[in-house]
């Protein structure tokens, strides 16, 4: 009964691997956004930046930039300095705030 078990265990590992093989292909790990004006890129992100931590005094804790709905976003997350934490998504062509959340995770 043990080697039935560790060969119906066995052959579960290789089919997810194989699975992960197959499929894992298309999954980039480092899909960025190309900047191409730099200096623009950094002024709307200050901007964002300052503009989230007027809402939210605190601490900025992470900044990460990515694609929602076809359009690049900064999103923002800050350590309130009531202990909360945000979650604010602002647009990184315009400098606006498209989305403020506390984050509840």
């Amino acid at each position: 009964m043990k080697k039935y078990l560790a060969l119906v265990a066995a052959l579960l590992v290789a089919g997810l691997v194989g699975a992960v093989l197959i499929f894992g292909k298309g999954y980039k790990h480092d899909n960025r956004p190309t900047i191409v004006d730099i200096k623009k890129h950094n002024e709307v992100m200050s901007s964002c930046m300052k503009t989230a931590l007027v809402k939210h005094p605190g601490a900025i804790i992470e900044i990460e930039m990515e694609t929602e709905d076809g359009r690049p976003i900064f999103d923002i997350d800050i350590q309130g300095a009531d202990g909360k934490h945000w979650e604010i998504e602002c647009d990184a062509e315009l400098a606006t705030v498209v989305e403020d959340n506390i984050d509840r995770d």
